[in-house]
């Protein structure tokens, strides 16, 4: 039995809203100099979702897996000795390029 489109999309976006929300304080949004808002938060969590929602499941795990390692507290990050913005550029980039791939062929 295959899943129905809305609830894939609705169940992506949840798991990419929890994860930037839930150091909202001190998550990549505000790093970039923009207050913490609820509301952004999920205006960004619904771009990154339309964006990946008709990729691969590999790809939407990946993204979901660098967005809560990008908005970690900076503590819990640098014990393991990586920046947080390094998760950033790899988000950024797993988004990005799959699109620019297919627009290039």
């Amino acid at each position: 039995m295959q899943m129905g489109r809305t609830p894939k999309f609705i169940l992506v976006f949840i798991i990419l809203l929890m994860t930037i929300a839930v150091n909202l304080p001190d998550n990549m949004i505000s790093r970039l100099g923009i207050g913490p808002n609820y509301l952004l938060a999920a205006l960004i969590a619904v771009v990154i979702t339309g964006l990946v929602y008709y990729r691969g499941l590999l790809l939407i795990v990946l993204v979901i897996l660098m967005s809560l390692a990008a908005n970690m507290p900076e503590t819990f990050a640098l014990n393991f000795g990586i920046d947080r913005d390094y998760f950033v550029a790899a988000l950024i980039a797993l988004v990005i390029i799959p699109i620019v791939a297919n627009w290039l062929e």
